[in-house]
């Protein structure tokens, strides 16, 4: 054990000290970050969110309702009463008419029956307006598909996709500039040594991992669900209890897409779609390791090919950091000139890069950290080694992990 903390620490004592000035650039990919939330932006960002969801839904809404002139249907219905909702309603913002009518069918039956948004108006009261339909009735006349009520989403859908563009260019964009690091790592402490694991350090196991680095952990994806779980069951209840209609039907399937959480916010994790070709993921097997970035670095090494593949777990001031840095046996390469010597970002302070190692160009989550150690301890335990650190000027703060 002595022997290979020794090691262990021989090894970081060969990394590099990027001082600023340092010649080594942060290449064309982005540098691993984590970053406080801002409170600011969350609080800017969120209303108008909801404001530009709601216009959205109240255009879209008003659009849907648009008729042209009526037709022959299969009854008529007489208003005898109409209720004004608003200001937010199933129609989003602002104010509608639910009417209440007498309906007589062919049959000379008559039925007492409540219409949807604007179908029927206090214009309508004392007038026979022709109906349609057999358990559930709409005013006979045809829809109309009005431009801006189209226009409006479409723009929106258009304009978070150049957004979300144009971020992750931004994010990505060449740095003309080199990396200067503004702190360095101190009390480096090896939590898990080459060799340690269950693999037979010749590629023990045979599947092949396929990693996110924002990879979900089940505490955070049930803490989420639960959470939208639990405002679903109020509104669920609230709308059982609800006097109107209209609340009542709004109350419920709020409710509903609550209680249904843990269903559908699964397509929203990297689980579900880091199975796409162009999700960024990192790959483990028993034959080597890769990295996949849609038009950016890409590559696929051989173990013979990799002499350490090393997992380093940065903690100061409440923040968290993994970053995976890679060792090739016979040095550099020229494809993989943007990941040569990376740093890192924590919070507000600029991290080195690792001498003599490519960095893969993302952070990774603790799930995705986790996931990243059991593929190697798998397939090359002999390769593996994970480090745990601090900042300079903070008091250290050791990380320990288990061989599982």
């Amino acid at each position: 054990m002595r022997t290979s903390a020794r090691c262990c620490r021989a090894a970081w004592l060969g990394r590099a000290e990027l001082t600023p000035g340092s010649p080594a650039t942060a290449g064309f990919e982005s540098v691993p970050h984590v970053r406080r939330p801002s409170s600011r932006k969350i609080a800017t960002q969120a209303p108008a969110v909801l404001v530009a969801v709601l216009a959205l839904w109240s255009i879209t809404a008003r659009g849907m309702l648009q008729r042209g002139p009526d037709r022959p249907g299969d009854a008529i219905a007489r208003v005898t009463s109409c209720d004004r909702v608003g200001p937010v309603s199933r129609g989003g913002i602002g104010f509608y008419w639910f009417c209440t009518a007498d309906v007589t069918t062919e049959e000379r039956a008559v039925r007492s029956v409540r219409f949807g948004l604007n179908e029927l108006t206090p214009d309508d009261i004392g007038k026979q307006v022709p109906v349609e339909g057999t358990r559930e009735f709409r005013r006979a006349a045809d829809k109309l598909v009005v431009w801006w009520a189209i226009a409006p989403g479409i723009v929106f859908v258009v304009g978070i996709a150049a957004w979300s563009v144009l971020h992750r260019r931004r994010r990505l964009r060449h740095r003309v500039s080199p990396w200067q690091p503004t702190t360095r790592l101190v009390a480096p402490t090896c939590t898990l040594t080459a060799g340690t694991g269950t693999g037979t350090g010749a590629g023990g196991g045979h599947s092949r991992r396929k990693i996110a680095p924002g990879e979900w952990s089940a505490q955070r994806y049930w803490r989420l669900a639960g959470s939208i779980m639990v405002a679903g069951a109020v509104c669920a209840v609230a709308g059982s209890l609800a006097g109107s209609a209209d609340a009542r039907e709004i109350l419920v399937t709020l409710g509903a897409m609550g209680l249904t959480a843990p269903i559908w916010l699964y397509f929203f994790t990297p689980r579900a779609y880091r199975a796409n070709v162009n999700a960024t993921a990192v790959t483990i097997s028993a034959t080597g390791i890769g990295w996949h970035r849609r038009d950016e670095t890409t590559f696929d090494l051989g173990w013979d090919e990799v002499a350490e593949v090393r997992l380093t777990t940065i903690d100061h001031d409440g923040l968290v950091l993994r970053v995976v840095d890679l060792f090739l046996v016979n040095g550099r390469r020229g494809d993989l000139r943007g990941l040569w010597q990376l740093g890192a970002q924590l919070g507000e302070h600029r991290l080195p890069g690792e001498k003599g190692a490519y960095r893969l160009p993302e952070a990774l989550s603790d799930a995705a950290a986790r996931q990243v150690r059991e593929a190697m301890l798998g397939h090359r335990p002999d390769r593996y080694r994970e480090f745990a650190a601090d900042l300079e000027g903070a008091p250290p703060t050791p990380i320990t992990r288990g061989a599982t």
